[in-house]
């Protein structure tokens, strides 16, 4: 039976979990996940920490702040799996993985993180030469926030309104899939509040904006 964890995620958040699982099997491997806000780089490091070849070697999910915090008063997880690694300064995370592979020596580490993480590497030839994998979560397609419309919205009207309700969840949300996935449920509660309501771009709007409000 698939793991819950597992279940949950995209179809690109799996093609990446997979890749990842796999590089932070082997002994010293440095892997990056990397993603712009919301795309689910930290749901994917808590479901490879669960995977059953990286929970056997105690992996563990943190923020980069944290483990920068803790210094050498504990002995780390086998497989570390650092949240947050753009927030980094410039030499930090090489001298971060060299502390890890000094209490770990066949340990391996993971650092997610947004796009200035691919900044910090590039700058740093030690870093850039320990990094064994370069795995990116890309935002949805369209055809990907389509599927996720017609799967959960199915009551929303015909398929062609269905169709433009999905285009404008995907240009308001630029794709992202913690935005999209918002969207549609707060979507849906409107749907169930009113059965036989056809649900139009203009209600995406409004439902955007009150996300828009709640965040601000």
């Amino acid at each position: 039976m698939p793991d819950a964890a597992v279940v949950r995620l995209t179809l690109s958040q799996q093609a990446a979990l997979a890749r990842l699982a796999y590089c932070l099997e082997q002994p010293g491997a440095v892997a990056l996940l990397c993603g712009p806000a919301g795309v689910g780089k930290t749901l994917v490091l808590a479901a490879a920490a669960k995977t059953p070849q990286l929970s056997a070697r105690r992996a563990a999910t943190m923020p980069f702040s944290a483990w920068q915090e803790e210094g050498d008063a504990a002995r780390p997880p086998a497989v570390l799996l650092l949240d947050d690694a753009e927030t980094a300064r410039d030499g930090e995370l090489t001298a971060a993985i060299e502390r890890f592979f000094r209490q770990q020596p066949e340990g391996a580490v993971a650092l997610a993180g947004e796009g200035r993480l691919l900044s910090l590497v590039a700058r740093d030839r030690r870093l850039e030469q320990m990094v064994a994998l370069r795995g990116v979560i890309p935002p949805f397609t369209l055809d990907e926030t389509r599927m996720l419309v017609a799967a959960r919205l199915a009551a929303a009207g015909g398929l062609d309104e269905r169709d433009r309700v999905a285009r404008t969840i995907h240009e308001i949300s630029a794709g992202i899939p913690a935005t999209v996935m918002r969207i549609v449920e707060l979507a849906a509660v409107v749907v169930e509040a009113s059965p036989g309501q056809t649900l139009v771009p203009d209600d995406v709007e409004a439902i955007h904006r009150r996300l828009s409000l709640q965040a601000a």
